[in-house]
């Protein structure tokens, strides 16, 4: 797997950045020029364009192929839908507010999924590697450190990195990748709630990236008896489990081992995730910004 590192992955989501500010203005000037006044004028906004929700799919549906363009410019075989959702800051994402572009970005992953599908198909390489695991359990530390797995995730013609928490989205991708004729195979990456949880208030102070509390307490056990479903509904699949538990560094155990990850969410833990969450707002370390995101 093209495993980027922090200082690669920044630079590149400036890249994006700047490529869609850079649209997102071509796309103004065209629609300010137009004025009866006068045909030469080009005023510029007053201020950017901030749509959300349904405002901000029907903004990226009229500007989808531009939008992939962008991203496969620069993107290898790797889909990255933290990346794909950078995209949308020249519309009002900041970063901190993921629900409000979730349906946008989805329509972004969807066209680039299918053309870096074509890319692979057309080097003759239909082979495709999923990632799954909860925001902040260090999928890419956990491949870095499993060397026969970094190895086989470099060569792979497509890799979709994501958390796939919903199932019915990794099924829906699993099944286009299959009906194109693509290989899959799977990487799950696990990390305890208490770690997981803190190395998410890290990223967020340290990229801007937010999970709220609610979410995180939410999603987390939507992955309690995950390997079970995966042997369940794809017996064939090349299926590999990495415990990074307390960031141990993604030791490969066994389907069995793996079965015994516990994903479940009670009080007890709702409240230590809590605390943890006070103490990042009592250090000072965060924005305004950002607290009103963790709520």
């Amino acid at each position: 797997m093209e495993i980027k590192t922090t200082t690669i992955k920044t630079k590149k989501t400036i890249q994006l950045w700047m490529m869609a500010l850079i649209l997102i203005i071509c796309n103004s000037v065209i629609l300010t020029s137009c004025s009866k006044d006068d045909d030469d004028a080009v005023t510029p906004p007053a201020e950017p364009v901030v749509l959300k929700g349904a405002a901000a799919v029907e903004w990226t549906r009229a500007h989808l192929d531009s939008l992939a363009n962008v991203y496969l410019a620069d993107c290898g075989n790797l889909l990255d839908p933290d990346q794909t959702r950078d995209l949308l800051t020249c519309i009002g994402y900041t970063r901190l507010n993921v629900l409000d572009y979730k349906d946008a970005s989805w329509l972004i992953d969807s066209v680039v999924f299918i053309r870096l599908m074509d890319r692979a198909a057309e080097a003759n390489n239909k082979t495709i590697l999923f990632t799954m695991g909860m925001y902040g359990c260090g999928k890419s530390v956990s491949l870095n450190n499993n060397p026969d797995l970094k190895q086989m995730a470099d060569e792979v013609g497509v890799i979709s990195d994501g958390a796939y928490n919903s199932l019915d989205k990794f099924n829906a991708m699993v099944a286009r990748s299959t009906e194109r004729g693509f290989e899959p195979s799977l990487v799950y990456v696990y990390n305890d709630a208490e770690t997981g949880y803190t190395n998410c208030m890290e990223r967020l102070i340290r990229s801007n990236r937010a999970v709220s509390y609610q979410t995180y307490i939410t999603i987390f056990p939507q992955y309690q008896g995950r390997v079970e479903y995966i042997e369940e509904h794809y017996p064939d699949m090349p299926f590999y489990c990495l415990d990074n538990s307390h960031n141990s560094g993604g030791k490969r155990v066994t389907n069995e081992e793996a079965k015994l990850w516990d994903c479940t969410m009670t009080e007890d833990m709702k409240q230590k995730l809590y605390d943890i969450k006070q103490s990042y707002i009592e250090s000072g370390k965060l924005t305004a910004e950002q607290i009103a995101a963790l709520d």
